[in-house]
């Protein structure tokens, strides 16, 4: 499951002053988040919610134009309070561009755009998602670092800082949740094409994106990157919307493979673990069982007189019973032991290192 989808605590804002419009962009936000989303029509509107729940809101989408708030208001008010802001306009020139972009805003929509709607819900996901993803920078100029960095928080990313290749190998040991690599070519000692071959040999592209940066001409240090196992590449100077557009696009494709990886490996009813997955995973702390370095406890589970639920009620609240069960048993056990579903109305769990359990 996705990190935007897990119903983390908080609040969404939504400020337009058309109630199409914002009827619309709530709702739809509402479909992807397990959380309250607000809707004001104006700037007083979201002035009184923000003095009720400044603390809560995560993001919020709010209009560059209201009627009491021409000129920017309500979005520089929201900002004031640290809170992620996606900015809708009406139009887009080039004045009205620099001004929305001197302002660090998460991303700006266009709402005479067909797919708006769309854009405005996935920027509220990915600003959700990277609240709880790390991305390293690796690069010898402090400048480039921190102006990379700014960009980054900008879009609510957890941000590490490495000066050389040595250092971020380091802190790939030491977080080994880092999500995104950005890597600058020309660094002395390990320049960023041998870090990127260091990094893919311990991490393959469904577990680490890798973004390469240079400011070269040379068109061939792009394929030394690619060649390396760079997932993309980036030549300064860049526009911001395109660099913020690829590390997204990076994560999106990560959360993609999760995501398939999670339904080869649960239950369609359940969503526990599937047979598949508790032999594979099984069989792996089995054998590190044996060689002294963990403690396993298994435990085989059904539910008594199952057939007399599904010959009386149906099949349909013999599913409810299952899934029913299913939601005690992840509620019993820790998030690093197995808990199965073997078929039917069997269960298997697999416990490591519990003590209050016999070992293997």
């Amino acid at each position: 499951m996705k990190q935007s989808e897990q119903g983390a605590v908080g609040r969404i804002l939504v400020v337009d002053d058309s109630a199409t419009v914002g009827m619309v962009v709530k709702q739809s936000i509402s479909a992807v988040v397990n959380m309250p989303v607000d809707y004001a029509r104006s700037l007083t509107e979201c002035e009184q919610l923000l003095s009720e729940h400044h603390h809560e809101y995560r993001v919020a989408v709010v209009d560059l134009s209201l009627p009491d708030a021409p000129d920017g208001e309500a979005v520089d008010m929201v900002l004031s309070f640290g809170i992620a802001t996606i900015v809708l306009t009406g139009s887009l020139d080039s004045a009205t561009h620099d001004r929305i972009s001197a302002k660090p805003i998460v991303d700006y929509v266009t709402k005479q755009h067909p797919g708006s709607i769309a854009i405005v819900k996935k920027s509220v996901q990915h600003t959700l998602r990277n609240m709880s993803c790390k991305v390293l920078i690796v690069d010898d100029s402090p400048s480039f670092r921190a102006y990379i960095k700014t960009i980054l928080l900008t879009q609510r990313l957890q941000v590490i800082e490495a000066e050389s290749g040595e250092a971020a190998l380091h802190e790939i040991e030491q977080q080994r949740d880092i999500a995104v690599v950005i890597a600058d070519y020309d660094m002395p000692d390990m320049d960023g094409v041998s870090l990127c071959m260091k990094l893919r040999s311990n991490f393959p592209s469904t577990k680490l994106a890798i973004i390469g940066v240079t400011g070269s001409t040379d068109s061939f240090v792009g394929v030394r990157f690619f060649k390396a196992g760079a997932d993309d590449i980036m030549r300064k100077p860049f526009l911001v919307e395109e660099f913020t557009s690829r590390v997204n696009a990076r994560l999106d494709y990560l959360d993609s493979l999760r995501t398939i990886q999670d339904q080869a490996n649960r239950d369609y009813l359940t969503k526990l673990y599937n047979r598949r997955y508790l032999f594979e995973a099984g069989n792996t702390l089995f054998s590190s069982a044996q060689r002294g370095h963990i403690q396993l406890a298994i435990a085989m589970v059904d539910i008594d007189f199952f057939k007399r639920i599904n010959d009386t009620y149906g099949h349909d609240i013999g599913d409810v019973a299952i899934v029913s069960v299913a939601q005690m048993l992840s509620k019993e056990f820790r998030t690093t032991d197995i808990v199965a579903r073997m078929g039917g109305d069997e269960f298997c769990i697999v416990a490591v290192n519990n003590n209050r359990t016999t070992a293997i």
